[in-house]
């Protein structure tokens, strides 16, 4: 008999089978992600680019960790838009958003980036990072249920500070390399304090895009510029890769000129992926078979 899927069934089919792995292996006994192996080998990808910075990367349900940097690894950054992530999950939760089709009304004030001047469904803001959106959705839920959510989902310092609507752009809330991949190695495997429905849709809005071969990058990026022009911008780009055996999870910050962040960070993510033919047409070649996490662990030659 043939079982017909909608695409949302297909979808969630795909990486479903290596999180159903990962929960079994969790159940009988295997340790959660807590070492971090630092490879400086890849800081050569943020030297080629003109930045500095951290990419952290993780096979979803390893018990390791590995990072370009170890200390900038576990530093407290802005998230920026990386931020509507959690920010979604804690609005469904709340209620304030239903679905991702609900519609948010512009409005009316001119901003500069022209995709945020007009009416846009949630998910059409997270794909265009649209800050006036979810500054909308933020006030909506207010301070103190949002401190509240914060410190129950456990992201990064859990911090408010700076405004209802600007603490995660240029306030008090700050997230490592690190504290990200745990965040969404919890959303992936469903087991953030949060309904199951609310994080099947935080997952389902991250943007995603197909490498080929059967492997499929969702991600969302972010952009802080420092409050009062004290450092550098930091470029994000936070989310994972799902392959037909395994998933793996990344996050990385550069740092630098606002002119090559934009690319920086993208083109250092996919360096780092394609170093361990876990991205691109390189997983054409590659199984699940050929990444023992030991083979990540040692220096790779350029």
């Amino acid at each position: 008999m043939t079982v017909h899927r909608n695409p949302a069934e297909r979808r969630r089919a795909r990486w479903m089978g290596p999180v159903m792995v990962v929960l079994a292996g969790m159940a009988a006994g295997t340790p959660a992600a807590a070492d971090v192996v630092e490879i400086p080998e890849w800081r050569n990808a943020f030297a080629a680019q003109g930045v500095s910075g951290t990419v952290a990367v993780r096979r979803l349900g390893d018990a390791r960790s590995f990072v370009s940097d170890l200390d900038g690894a576990g530093r407290g950054l802005t998230p920026a838009s990386t931020f509507k992530i959690p920010h979604l999950l804690i609005a469904l939760e709340t209620g304030v958003v239903r679905d991702l089709g609900q519609v948010y009304r512009w409005d009316g004030q001119p901003r500069p980036i022209a995709a945020w001047n007009g009416d846009n469904s949630v998910r059409r803001a997270v794909e265009i990072s649209s800050v006036p959106v979810f500054q909308m959705i933020a006030r909506e839920i207010g301070e103190e249920r949002m401190a509240t959510w914060l410190g129950r989902l456990g992201y990064g310092n859990a911090s408010v500070a700076g405004g209802i609507d600007r603490f995660w752009l240029d306030g008090g809330l700050k997230v490592s390399p690190v504290q990200q991949l745990d965040f969404v190695e919890r959303l992936l495997l469903g087991t953030l304090p949060a309904s199951t429905r609310s994080q099947t849709v935080a997952r389902d809005a991250v943007p995603a895009e197909r490498l080929g071969c059967g492997v499929v990058l969702r991600g969302k990026s972010g952009w802080a510029h420092p409050h009062g022009d004290e450092g550098p911008d930091v470029g994000w780009w936070v989310g994972w890769i799902e392959r037909p055996r395994e998933v793996w999870l990344f996050a990385a910050a550069v740092e630098g000129h606002p002119e090559r962040i934009r690319e920086a960070r993208r083109a250092v993510t996919l360096n780092v992926l394609d170093r361990l033919a876990i991205g691109h047409d390189a997983s054409c070649r590659a199984t699940a078979a050929a990444l023992p996490v030991t083979r990540v662990a040692v220096s790779r030659p350029e």
